[in-house]
């Protein structure tokens, strides 16, 4: 007489092994991730000092790569042992990414870019910029983007040349400037090397006879003309806007300087964009420079299609 469990599929149960530092891992990189987003957040606002920001960043990543290093260990783990726990490692792996991207990117720009903290146009004079590079940073972010002991040549990026009048391209580098968000800090009309017309005397009028007296414009709607209009200039043949830019990630200030001047019925704009507070830019005032020519390109395009349809 047979058994009936004899005909049964034989079944069996076991246990599996879990990683033991598969959440603590993930909880690590989750930490690193809410302390990077909160670091970067707290310093824009002018909470802490640009030290504190440094450290808050390395200990970022300190945490980081050892959560990426756990989480990888332990996929590696489950990878050939089968080991329970996957799920949470491959988290962890993901979110040490993540956190560690932004330092990857910073290490990837220092390499491609010059180690110097300035770009400009070939028109401007390679003396005042190399001087300006040379100079020491001004404040502790010296300590992390340290200028070299032998400045490189800043980036060099090509100016622009409209076939137009000056009065019309500073329209359209105006335009630019204000959907850029950057701060104005100077706008010169002529040439300021230039040395201005002299005042008449007090009681004199300068010349012979009578002449009419204008009325007289109140100073607090002049000021309030001005403050609301930066760009309120009279028209000339040489423009130049001094500006503050400032990185998305950070809010570090970039000196800007835009120069436009006629030259034989044609424009040219040169520029230049100098990093205040540190000695490398990894790239940014590059970045700076070509993006504002090229959206001065697509104004200046703007501009002639609306002159041709008038």
């Amino acid at each position: 007489m047979s058994s009936v469990y004899g005909r049964l599929p034989v079944s069996g149960h076991y246990l599996r092994k879990r990683l033991r530092f598969a959440g603590f891992a993930r909880r690590l990189a989750v930490f690193a991730l809410v302390l990077l987003v909160t670091a970067m957040v707290i310093y824009r606002l002018g909470a802490i000092a640009p030290q504190a920001l440094i450290g808050l960043l390395l200990l970022v990543a300190a945490i980081a790569s050892v959560a990426l290093l756990i989480s990888g260990v332990g996929l590696v783990r489950v990878w050939y042992r089968g080991l329970d726990g996957g799920r949470a490692a491959m988290g962890a792996f993901f979110l040490a990414l993540l956190t560690l991207f932004p330092f990857a990117l910073m290490i990837y720009l220092a390499f491609v870019n010059p180690r110097a903290n300035a770009a400009y146009t070939e028109a401007l004079a390679p003396e005042g910029v190399q001087a300006t590079v040379a100079a020491p940073p001004s404040d502790s972010w010296t300590s992390f983007f340290a200028a070299p002991a032998a400045p490189e040549q800043p980036s060099i990026v090509s100016g622009r040349r409209f076939v137009a009048e000056a009065p019309r391209v500073f329209q359209a580098a105006r335009m630019v400037v204000e959907d850029s968000g950057w701060e104005v800090q100077a706008i010169v009309a002529g040439d300021p090397s230039q040395p201005k017309a002299p005042t008449p005397a007090e009681g004199d009028l300068g010349i012979s006879g009578m002449t009419g007296v204008p009325i007289p414009t109140p100073r607090d709607s002049v000021d309030l003309d001005a403050a609301a209009d930066p760009f309120a200039v009279p028209e000339s043949d040489q423009y130049r806007i001094e500006a503050v830019a400032r990185d998305l990630l950070f809010g570090l200030p970039s000196d800007m300087v835009i120069r436009i001047a006629a030259d034989d019925g044609e424009t040219y704009v040169d520029m230049q964009s100098v990093s205040r507070s540190t000695g490398i830019d990894l790239g940014e005032n590059r970045r700076l420079v070509e993006g504002f020519l090229t959206d001065l390109d697509t104004a200046m395009a703007g501009l002639e299609s609306i002159a041709a349809g008038e």
